[in-house]
């Protein structure tokens, strides 16, 4: 698996959450974890949004039109 896709980080995330709650890890290695989780939720966050953007539809006439329509 590509480890830049949304998969590989949701992956690497979900981790740094079970290691966090963790009873033995060092407040030191928690913050460093948390950072590298942060950045990550970042990251995908960007590529969600922009993903989103890019979404088209079709419309009755057939042409392609932005998707704008939120769940």
């Amino acid at each position: 698996m590509d480890n830049n896709s949304l998969e590989s980080k949701f992956e690497a995330i979900e981790e740094i959450i079970n290691n966090l709650t963790k009873d033995d890890i060092p407040l030191e290695k928690a913050l460093e974890e948390y950072a590298k989780a942060k950045v990550m939720i970042e990251e995908s966050k960007s590529k969600i949004d922009m993903v989103e953007k890019e979404v088209l539809k079709l419309n009755p006439s057939g042409e392609t039109e932005v998707f704008d329509d939120v769940v």
